[in-house]
C-alpha cells in the first residue's frame, strides 16, 4: 500500500489494538483517538492484527467501479454516500483489491482542489507545530501574521523595541537556537566581528559569575 496515512499526532497503536480487540469498530476507535478510521485500519494491518471482515454490501457495484470513482478523485466517504454503504466497506474493498490509497495529506489537498474542503493553514492545519521551525543554518523561525520571522529578532524586539537598520542580534553562547533574552545582544553589523563582540561576552560572563556567587552564598 503506497502512501502512509498521517495526522498531526501519532497513533497510539497499542491502545488502538486494545480497543479494537474489545469489539469496537475501526470507526469507533478512530473517533476515540481522534483519527480517521482508515488510519486506524492502516495501523492494524501494519501490526498484523486480523481485521473483521465487513459483509459485502451492494455486491452489484463492482470493485472496478469503486476503483474508477476513487481514481477520479472521489473520497471513500463520497462513494459510500453515493451507493449507500459505509466508508469502511469502500475502504476495505479497495484495500483488498490492492488499489493504492491516498495518504491523509493528499486526501485533504484533493478535497480542497475539488471544493469539498477548504485547505486549512496555520494552527487549524493538522500538521501545525506551533509555527516554529529550524532553518538549514541553525536558526529558529516563528510564524507571525503569515510570515516566517527569525525568533531571536522577535525576542529582542519584544524587550527593547524595533532593531535599528544595520544592526544584528548576536547569540552570546554561539548557539543559534538558544533565543533566551539573556543570550542575545545587539551589535552594529560592522561591529559584528570577533574583536568587537568581546565586550558583551565579558559582560555576560560577569553576570554569570555573580549568579554563581549568589547561589553559593545562599547555600552557605
Amino acid at each position: 500500500m503506497k502512501g502512509k496515512p498521517t495526522r498531526g499526532k501519532a497513533v497510539d497503536e497499542e491502545l488502538a489494538i486494545s480497543l479494537y480487540k474489545q469489539g469496537l469498530s475501526a470507526n469507533e476507535v478512530g473517533r476515540r483517538l481522534g483519527h480517521p478510521h482508515g488510519v486506524i485500519l492502516y495501523h492494524l494491518y501494519k501490526r498484523g492484527v486480523p481485521v473483521q471482515r465487513v459483509r459485502l454490501q451492494h455486491p452489484e457495484i463492482s470493485t472496478e467501479q469503486l476503483k474508477q470513482w476513487y481514481q477520479e478523485g472521489m473520497s471513500t466517504l463520497e462513494i459510500s454516500q453515493k451507493i449507500g454503504i459505509t466508508a469502511q466497506s469502500v475502504y476495505q474493498r479497495l484495500l483488498k483489491a490492492g488499489i493504492p490509497l491516498r495518504s491523509f495529506s493528499k486526501a485533504i489537498t484533493l478535497a480542497s482542489q475539488r471544493g469539498r474542503k477548504r485547505q486549512q493553514t496555520g494552527d487549524k492545519n493538522a500538521r501545525w507545530k506551533g509555527g516554529r521551525s529550524l532553518t538549514t543554518d541553525g536558526y529558529i523561525e516563528v510564524r507571525i501574521d503569515g510570515k516566517q520571522c527569525p525568533e531571536h529578532r522577535v525576542v529582542w524586539e519584544k524587550a527593547h523595541g524595533v532593531i535599528p537598520k544595520g544592526w544584528v542580534i548576536h547569540h552570546l553562547n554561539g548557539k543559534r537556537d538558544d533565543n533566551r533574552l539573556e543570550n542575545l545582544c545587539a551589535l552594529q553589523r560592522k561591529r559584528h566581528s570577533p574583536t568587537e563582540i568581546i565586550k558583551p561576552h565579558q559582560k555576560r560572563i560577569r553576570q554569570l559569575e555573580m549568579e554563581i556567587y549568589k547561589l553559593q552564598h545562599n547555600k552557605d
